[in-house]
């Protein structure tokens, strides 16, 4: 079913991952990379893997297991200078994220910028995936967690916090806040896919449900949300 921008939205957020892409193997360049110690490999597998098993069954928060997922990518790059980091980050862009993502939602990113909208991606990925997939699709600007540098150097850490569940909705509001004081979430169309992404529609003015899973088209449905999907 189309959709139509509902006249009173002034700015659009953009979930990524299953939302403006259909997803994939978005952390295999990193999980892969020969400069990952095998230890930290060993680690992922014994003890986070089970935990994302968890999260697709519900048992577990699907955006807690993004915060620990998206620290856990954080420390595999302990001690790498900034440029591999960004080598990495660009190369998860332009060749697994690019090639996915959705005609039809890309189209509709487009439509709020014919609009004059801002158009803004919102992912817990690193801010240079997000800041890098925003340049590439024409959205204005992209707000991710953002990894800590230290003298040119990833420290291994998440500076604050991630950019996840509940808190791309704080993310979203302090960049209007400082950016674009004319506007809030109240004005915004958000558009995301999954349950962990429920808060961050709730918070905005406009909110759609993109290609949902279960619990987010249980929630759209109930609230009275509209669904977008081909």
């Amino acid at each position: 079913m189309s959709y139509e921008i509902p006249t009173g939205v002034r700015a659009a957020l953009f979930d990524i991952d299953g939302t403006l892409t259909a997803g994939g193997e978005v952390w295999g360049p990193l999980v892969k990379s020969p400069d990952v110690l095998p230890l930290r490999k060993a680690w992922l597998y014994m003890t986070v893997m089970p935990h994302y098993g968890l999260s697709k069954t519900g048992v577990v928060s699907q955006a807690g297991f993004r915060d620990r997922w998206v620290r856990l990518m954080a420390w595999f790059m302990t001690g790498w200078p900034y440029s591999q980091v960004q080598a990495l980050c660009s190369g998860i862009v332009h060749d697994h994220l690019m090639p996915g993502l959705r005609p039809d939602v890309v189209d509709i990113l487009n439509r709020h910028g014919a609009e004059g909208h801002p158009v803004i991606l919102v992912s817990t990925m690193f801010g240079e995936i997000v800041s890098d997939l925003a340049e590439q699709v024409g959205a204005d600007t992209g707000l991710g967690s953002q990894l800590e540098i230290h003298d040119g150097v990833c420290t291994g850490r998440i500076e604050g916090q991630t950019c996840s569940g509940a808190r791309k909705v704080d993310f979203a509001e302090r960049y209007l806040r400082q950016r674009l004081p004319d506007l809030s979430l109240a004005v915004c169309a958000a558009y995301a896919d999954s349950a962990s992404d429920i808060p961050f529609l709730s918070g905005a003015g406009y909110p759609v449900a993109v290609y949902p899973d279960a619990a987010m088209r249980a929630a759209a449905s109930e609230r009275g949300w509209p669904i977008h999907e081909r």
